[in-house]
């Protein structure tokens, strides 16, 4: 009894530097991935706030939270995989080396969806500013179709990336899209190209007249109350009378007085 008491004493006293190290590993390791967690959200949010001042819709602060915990815990699993090949627990360390050998591939997915998420923030801006000049009505719609795409081919991108097999998704997702793309152009075919025309008119209607102008077009005479996406609204004697941008171009049309 007392050779094994002896022996496990032996063995304990053989573990302490190996304990020691390893509490100074961990608490070095603590700290670093505290001061780098910091360092990375404060930096990310100085980039987000440098961004917000030309692009409002663009809001990293959660971002960089979300990455700072992500670059925290590589830290922490790095000093762990430490701990581990100190004991000499092969099995262990083989998992952790595992583990720390698949986080860069999880970075780097969420980094793509990341950058998705900012270009379809810009793009979807860009639609709405670009269609608020041509007042088309359904630019918002259209940012955030675009900002869905990005998102979708940067999810398609970071599973590829993580290592999931997409084989199948990427088929259904040719499948919607031959789908919209064939129904985009039926419905072209049916009368989209009127809409073109008027949306076309409609801007060139705004270079030559303002709202308020005294037009003639035709037998229609009357004052121009609103210029939308794409038709005129004139006040005449009967009343508004609405006239689609078109025959502005297809029919000589007079100003009578500016307003």
């Amino acid at each position: 009894m007392n050779t094994i008491l002896t022996n496990l004493k032996d063995e304990f006293l053989a573990l302490i530097p190996n304990i020691l190290i390893s509490i100074l590993v961990l608490g070095i390791g603590y700290l670093l991935a505290r001061l780098v967690k910091y360092g990375v959200s404060r930096l990310i949010g100085y980039i987000g706030r440098i961004a917000a001042r030309k692009f409002k819709s663009i809001d990293f602060k959660h971002a960089g939270s979300f990455i700072g915990t992500a670059f925290f815990w590589l830290i922490i699993l790095s000093s762990i995989l430490l701990i581990t090949d100190i004991f000499g627990l092969t099995v262990l360390t083989n998992w952790f080396e595992r583990i720390i050998q698949y986080v860069p591939n999880v970075l780097a997915a969420i980094l793509i969806i990341f950058a998705a998420i900012i270009i379809g923030n810009l793009a979807a801006d860009l639609i709405k500013s670009v269609s608020e000049r041509f007042g088309l009505e359904y630019g918002p719609n259209l940012g955030r179709i675009a900002q869905f795409l990005f998102l979708l081919v940067a999810i398609i991108v970071a599973m590829d990336q993580i290592g999931i097999e997409i084989t199948f998704l990427i088929n259904i997702i040719d499948i919607v899209l031959a789908a919209i793309l064939f129904g985009a152009a039926l419905a072209f075919s049916l009368g989209a190209r009127t809409s073109i025309s008027n949306i076309l008119a409609a801007y060139y209607v705004r270079k030559i007249y303002k709202e308020g102008d005294e037009v003639q077009i035709g037998d229609v005479r009357g004052r121009i109350i609103k210029i939308d996406a794409t038709s005129v609204v004139l006040d005449d004697e009967k009343g508004q009378v609405t006239i689609p941008a078109k025959e502005f171009n297809e029919t000589k049309s007079f100003l009578i007085s500016k307003s």
